[in-house]
């Protein structure tokens, strides 16, 4: 599901990567368990559907530029979006994983934190404040603190919720696939100017 043919926003895909992207977009980590897929595999499917159903500015995404997934705080995530992208693209761009500490990473597409308190939540996000970053993690509340999407267990089953406003104000525009599927949510952030 991450070759697409030349049209630019067709869907073609070979099985292996079709079944995983299915799993991932209907949100049921407990079957995905039983056919052999890692929580970390799983994160990384969610984070390539966050790239194939989302668009960026055409100054920010040109044809012939790379997407670039970043990845901060989760090694095996890392390793699974390295896995599952090695040599595809998401409609026509190379994707470029990279990863490091925040702070460290280059300009991202899509950005993937692990492990942040609210304190870094909120100076992670400020940092890509207007810059048209997908930022997703795993962190409970993170959209509601500004961020675009995070992850979350329910009745035993991977989900992930969305903040468009978040979406919008990093100048991304969302399929209405991926909302329909997405817990959708509203910022929280006492007095925020985002």
């Amino acid at each position: 599901m991450i070759a697409h043919p030349p049209n630019g926003r067709g869907r073609g895909a070979p099985l292996a990567c079709a079944v995983l992207a299915a799993i991932a977009l209907s949100g049921y980590a407990r079957e995905a368990a039983a056919q052999g897929v890692t929580a970390p595999e799983l994160k990384a499917a969610f984070l390539i559907n966050f790239a194939k159903f989302a668009e960026w500015p055409p100054e920010v995404v040109s044809l012939s530029s790379s997407l670039v997934l970043c990845v901060a705080g989760d090694g095996a995530v890392a390793d699974a979006l390295e896995k599952t992208v090695r040599g595809h693209a998401i409609d026509g761009h190379p994707v470029v994983v990279a990863r490091g500490k925040i702070g460290s990473l280059p300009t991202c597409h899509v950005m993937y934190v692990a492990g942040l308190d609210t304190k870094e939540t909120v100076r992670l996000l400020d940092s890509v404040k207007g810059l048209a970053v997908f930022t997703v993690s795993d962190r409970e509340q993170f959209a509601q603190l500004g961020g675009v999407a995070y992850f979350f267990a329910e009745n035993g089953k991977m989900r992930f919720a969305i903040n468009q406003d978040a979406a919008q104000r990093a100048h991304l525009t969302l399929s209405s696939k991926l909302l329909s599927l997405a817990k959708l949510v509203k910022d929280e952030r006492n007095g925020s100017d985002h």
